[in-house]
């Protein structure tokens, strides 16, 4: 059993949730804080095990709690999902988060560094350019057809038929709308155009980066995917083995197994580390 009191914190933007339970599992506390009043309390404490709830700048508190002494866990919230008791209240879950943390063999999220995030952000970014520009392409389209303009697949397309579209005065464009699609055919070129400047900054970076560098060295692995793996892997001591890291990837199948039988239901594309999926599978493309 252990000696240090479990602080069991439910995360929110403004109002953070604390339990705290001692060694011999009586809850001592379960309060409201803010952040700032938070910070206070884990300045306070003796050193303790401070469990998060993966979310949302869990890193970030968990990282402040390193700080003070603390000892952090950051746990999936399906793990935690079975140790809450009654209604779903932010103190039933802060006190499912300490009880779940003083569980053996519980499986934990990476606690991840600033340099770390701080790539991962990049990447994420990039993605939200990636999915707005086809968003907006898919927008573009689907409204030319309407006056039977049909623009062939791929962005080359895109780019070199729209400022044709534009001059073309005899097709069924309406006048009104001439304005408008382009200025969307100038957002659509910006965006083009920060896309390849983050791209530039991406390889800039993966070259002047150790571990990115070596793993560029793998097979099918380019600035993207390196990025992805430095972000999640980083060390790789949260993972004892390769497999485990390939089930958080997603790369093994799941099992539905019973009284010695064991059954491989397949590879699904809703578990473990999407992000990663789609960001490889869309870089390889």
């Amino acid at each position: 059993m252990t000696k240090l009191n479990v602080i069991g914190v439910d995360l929110a933007k403004n109002v953070i949730q604390i339990s705290v339970v001692s060694p011999s599992n009586r809850e001592l506390r379960n309060s409201a804080l803010t952040r700032r009043k938070f910070a206070e309390f884990l300045a306070r404490q003796r050193p303790g095990l401070v469990a998060f709830e993966a979310c949302a700048t869990s890193h970030y508190w968990a990282r402040v709690a390193q700080r003070h002494g603390h000892q952090v866990k950051i746990i999936p919230a399906k793990v935690v999902f079975p140790f809450r008791q009654g209604h779903k209240t932010d103190e039933n879950d802060a006190l499912a988060v300490a009880e779940a943390a003083s569980r053996p063999n519980v499986k934990l999220a990476p606690l991840k560094t600033v340099e770390q995030q701080g790539m991962q952000v990049i990447q994420r970014s990039r993605e939200l350019l990636v999915h707005e520009r086809v968003a907006l392409s898919n927008h573009l389209r689907g409204l030319l057809m309407e006056f039977g303009i049909v623009i062939p697949r791929g962005f080359t397309s895109l780019y070199r038929q729209l400022p044709e579209v534009l001059e073309d005065g005899e097709n069924e464009l309406p006048d009104p709308y001439r304005p408008t699609l382009n200025l969307l055919y100038g957002r659509l070129c910006d965006l083009r155009d920060d896309l390849e400047q983050l791209n530039d900054e991406l390889k800039m970076l993966v070259q002047q980066h150790p571990v990115c560098r070596r793993l560029l060295a793998l097979e099918g692995i380019g600035p993207v995917c390196a990025v992805l793996l430095y972000a999640t892997l980083g060390t790789g001591e949260a993972f004892t083995n390769g497999r485990q890291f390939s089930a958080y990837l997603g790369l093994t199948p799941k099992q539905f197994s019973s009284g010695g039988k064991v059954n491989l239901v397949g590879i699904s594309k809703r578990v473990a580390n999407r992000h990663y999926n789609e960001d490889c599978v869309g870089a390889a493309a």
